[in-house]
């Protein structure tokens, strides 16, 4: 007892400590497994994408109420913009990512049922509808449509007559709203139009942030002129 106290006592000191390998990343275990999946499987794990607009906090408070399930969702703050939401009954959860794709504070953010993922970047997965604008009658076929989305993301489902299909989107990269179409050497431009998409850079694409506050523009300018122009962007956009 006295030798590991004062052992104990001296590696608090910093004496006759040798720390190696000290940027190794730290071995985490899990101890039941099948327990924790079960626990969350009932939950959906989210993200906001704008932290400038959407504040976790509020969004935890405002987000039942707008699917009318105040008492039968419980919520946890993960940190970092991650957050949770706890539901008791299948069905419910399945009736609220119905209603997706999602956003607060006219902003993007992902939300999706909890899976064991491991990666910092964790859920990054937006499922929108797009529709596909600009491919010539005789080419409207299942074989183009599934190519187009593809340069998007996963296609989930397609609806030909409707030209529209569910793709799972990857948040953090640009989204694409127009590209080229070749046949027999002729060229067209095809058009997206994804559903209910809110605020996004029309400059480079991304849903974290608004044009006026695009790194990749206005790069020359001033940094209070920038701040002063992006603010003036982002409230009328608001």
């Amino acid at each position: 007892m006295f030798r590991d106290k004062s052992a104990h006592v001296a590696n608090l000191k910093g004496k006759g400590i040798i720390y190696e390998d000290d940027d190794e990343p730290i071995r985490l275990t899990d101890q039941d497994g099948s327990q924790v999946i079960k626990e969350f499987w009932m939950s959906m794990i989210g993200k906001v994408l704008n932290a400038k607009k959407q504040n976790v906090e509020k969004l935890l408070q405002t987000m039942p109420t707008q699917w009318r399930m105040v008492d039968l969702i419980t919520s946890n703050d993960l940190g970092n913009g991650n957050f949770l939401f706890n539901f008791s009954c299948e069905e419910d959860l399945k009736s609220v990512l119905r209603e997706g794709p999602f956003h607060y504070n006219y902003c993007m953010l992902v939300l999706v049922r909890w899976e064991p993922i491991v990666h910092d970047d964790y859920p990054w997965i937006i499922s929108f509808w797009v529709r596909v604008i600009g491919i010539p009658l005789h080419l409207w076929n299942v074989n183009n449509l599934r190519s187009i989305g593809g340069i998007l993301g996963h296609v989930d489902t397609l609806e030909l007559e409707e030209g529209r299909m569910l793709i799972d989107i990857d948040s953090r990269r640009p989204l694409k709203f127009k590209r080229k179409g070749e046949y027999e050497g002729e060229e067209v431009t095809i058009e997206f139009k994804y559903y209910m998409l809110f605020k996004h850079c029309t400059t480079c694409g991304l849903m974290s942030h608004e044009r006026g506050y695009c790194p990749t523009i206005n790069t020359n300018r001033p940094q209070s002129l920038m701040d002063r122009g992006g603010g003036l962007c982002a409230s009328a956009a608001t």
